[in-house]
C-alpha cells in the first residue's frame, strides 16, 4: 500500500510593527502543525518563498500595493492583516489595495490559523466585525485614485498650484477634486478632511 502524501507546510512570515503582537503570532502558528513560521520579510521579493505574510495594518497596505509581481504577473505572497484598525474605510482601503485576509487583534488561535490557511490557498478571509463593516461602508462613496492622489498631496501641505503641477492638471480640476474630496468625507475644510482621512485610514504614515 502507498503511503499517504505529507501535505505540504505553509511558510508564514510574520512582520507585525508591534514586537509584542508579531511574537504571540508566531508562538501561536508555531505552536499547531503545518505551518514554517519565519519573522520579516526578506523573501517577498523573492516570488513565492512565502506563501502568507502576517502583518499590521500600514505595512500590509503599503507592502501589497508597492511589492513586484512575481513570476507569470502572480503576487510573491498573499498578505494577511491582524489589526485594532476596524472602520469600514480601513478595511475597505486594505481589501481594496489587495489584502486578502483581515483579523483583528481579539481573534483565537483557531481563527488566526483558519485565516493563515484560507489565504495561503488563495481565498479570502474576513472576520465576521469585519466583514460587517465592510457591509455597512459599501454604501459611501470611495474617493478615485486620481483624489486620493490630490488627497495625499493636500496631507503634505501643497496647495492647489502646487498640487496640478505635481501632477500635470490644472489648476481648476484639482479644485474639482477637493471638492469630491470634502463631499465624500463629509467634511467642510481641508483641514478636516485630511484628519478624517488619517482616522479612518484613507491615509498612512509612510511605512518604512
Amino acid at each position: 500500500m502507498t503511503a499517504p502524501t505529507q501535505a505540504r507546510p505553509i511558510h508564514v512570515a510574520v512582520a507585525h510593527r508591534d514586537p509584542y503582537v508579531a511574537a504571540g503570532i508566531a508562538s501561536l502558528l508555531r505552536s499547531r502543525a503545518g505551518f514554517v513560521v519565519q519573522s520579516g520579510l526578506t523573501d517577498v521579493d523573492g516570488g513565492g518563498a512565502v506563501d502568507v505574510l502576517v502583518t499590521d495594518y500600514a505595512t500590509g497596505v503599503h507592502k501589497t500595493a508597492n511589492v513586484p509581481p512575481g513570476p507569470g504577473g502572480s503576487a510573491p505572497g498573499s498578505f494577511l492583516v491582524v489589526t485594532d484598525q476596524s472602520t469600514g474605510w480601513q478595511i475597505r482601503r486594505a481589501v481594496d489595495a489587495g489584502v486578502r485576509g483581515y483579523l483583528l487583534h481579539d481573534c483565537s488561535a483557531e481563527e488566526l490559523s483558519e485565516a493563515v490557511r484560507c489565504v495561503a490557498e488563495g481565498r479570502r478571509y474576513l472576520s465576521c466585525p469585519v466583514a460587517d463593516q465592510l457591509l455597512d461602508n459599501l454604501s459611501s462613496a470611495v474617493p478615485t485614485a486620481r483624489e486620493l492622489e490630490v488627497l495625499r498631496l493636500m496631507a503634505q501641505g501643497l496647495a492647489n498650484k502646487d498640487i496640478g503641477r505635481r501632477l500635470g492638471i490644472g489648476e481648476g480640476t484639482v479644485k474639482a477634486h477637493v471638492k469630491a474630496i470634502l463631499r465624500k468625507l463629509r467634511k467642510p475644510t481641508r483641514v478636516a478632511a485630511i484628519g478624517e482621512a488619517f482616522r479612518c485610514g484613507l491615509l498612512l504614515e509612510e511605512s518604512p
